[in-house]
């Protein structure tokens, strides 16, 4: 590059005393001055990339947190870890007796006589048991905080005719902050290490199942530990006139406590629910208290046996019992409102016959005093039972298939009874 620069500068210095020739080297000496300049902005570039070359790399950012749980990726630049997990599943149903379709849904079985009763061998197919949930634990001062978002899509939405289309359901949305408890998820009047796995999304009647937005504050005790939650009201109502307008006034009340051990688990629980109604004019209300109590546990009976139970009663314990039929029943013309009485329990066993192999036996009831005056009593359910079978295979990490039997029936007040059984198999690839 000197050595060009050299030679330019010497043609640049050419004297321009030769009037023949003038023309000609004015000619030559902007041309050299633009090769000049075209020779220094590509100087210019090497030295700039040269520079580059030889700069460090800047390092990504790091993560700042706590060394993340199992199964959670560090999101770089931050104290926060994220997981993602679920599954999808294919689920098959032959319903030898009594059409259920993609669930179960014990409380409305067709009723002998009845032409849903005279249908046999329907079958069904289903995807929309699958799920997907993202978890993220983040890293404070104060302690981790932690967050789960999960949908599925076990909708009634779409056409099976042609797209089987469904919309995702919100399962669960809450975040944990030291011993709170805040969204939606899993009520704190269930005992879940007490629910048995079965195929069938539902699960046996009887048991406690129900997730709803809830503030929950958890307290570590001596002897295991004790929840106390407010949690979303939904008054269930019935009434003769068909007018009643359920009141959710206050939130219900919800106290649990569990302890765990080597034997297994037990969980003492207590409810409490303000229940009120009116007849649809907004003057003429009623309202009563409802309350529940229910103990649940696991209990080891070997090495590879577990026992489960779970026991519900109350009066006006209405939809925190799986297929009672209401809380309340409302009178317009008395203005008065009646807290129904329910008990509902399921008993279960689960054995693991190897690493792979595992299987439940589980049977399930509910009895229901609906009371008289207060609609159309004959018709509603005095009593449901329910007992599943199964048998679940995990062929690798990951995917797991089963096969179950399902029965069930109801009796109404009136005498009327109906039942179903149902052969069911599922594919399921966790993630």
């Amino acid at each position: 590059m000197k050595h060009t620069r050299l030679a330019a500068a010497l043609a640049l210095a050419v004297p321009f005393s030769l009037p023949a020739h003038a023309d000609e080297l004015s000619d030559l000496r902007a041309t050299v001055q633009k090769l000049l300049a075209k020779v220094e902005q590509l100087e210019a570039q090497q030295m700039s990339q040269k520079a580059a070359a030889a700069a460090p790399v800047a390092a990504a950012p790091a993560y700042t947190g706590a060394p993340a749980p199992a199964g959670f990726i560090p999101v770089p630049g931050t104290s926060t870890a994220v997981k993602l997990g679920g599954y999808v599943q294919l689920d098959g149903a032959l319903d030898i007796k009594g059409d259920q379709g993609r669930g179960v849904s014990l409380s409305d079985l067709p009723l002998d006589g009845s032409a849903g009763a005279s249908r046999r061998n329907t079958s069904t197919l289903s995807a929309r048991t699958t799920r997907l949930n993202v978890q993220t634990v983040t890293d404070t001062a104060g302690g981790p905080l932690k967050t789960r978002i999960e949908y599925d899509f076990f909708t009634s939405d779409g056409s099976e005719t042609y797209t089987n289309s469904a919309r995702p359901r919100l399962r669960h949305a809450f975040g944990e902050y030291g011993r709170w408890l805040a969204g939606q998820t899993w009520s704190t009047f269930m005992d879940l290490d007490s629910v048995g796995d079965t195929l069938e999304f539902n699960g046996p009647t009887g048991q406690s199942f129900i997730r709803q937005a809830q503030l929950r504050y958890t307290l570590p005790l001596a002897t295991g530990n004790l929840a106390l939650a407010i949690e979303n009201p939904q008054a269930d109502v019935r009434d003769a006139s068909g007018n009643a307008v359920a009141q959710d006034r206050l939130p219900d009340l919800i106290a649990r406590w569990m302890q765990t051990g080597p034997w297994g688990h037990v969980a003492v629980r207590g409810l409490a629910r303000d229940l009120r109604a009116e007849d649809g004019t907004g003057h003429r209300q009623a309202d009563t208290l409802g309350w529940g109590l229910g103990l649940s546990g696991s209990l080891k009976l070997g090495a590879a046996t577990t026992g489960l139970y779970q026991l519900n009663v109350g009066k006006g314990i209405g939809r925190y019992i799986q297929d009672a039929n209401a809380a309340v029943a409302y009178d317009a013309t008395r203005v008065k409102l009646s807290a129904e009485k329910a008990v509902g329990g399921v008993i279960g066993v689960q054995h693991a016959w190897n690493d792979a192999l595992r299987s439940h036996l589980m049977w399930g009831f509910t009895r229901m005093d609906n009371g008289a005056g207060f609609g159309d009593v004959a018709s509603l359910n005095t009593r449901t039972n329910q007992a599943y079978a199964n048998l679940i295979w995990t062929a690798t990490k990951g995917l797991d298939l089963g096969v179950e039997y399902g029965w069930g029936n109801r009796r109404t007040e009136a005498g009327d009874k109906g039942d179903m059984s149902r052969l069911q198999g599922s594919v399921r690839y966790s993630f």
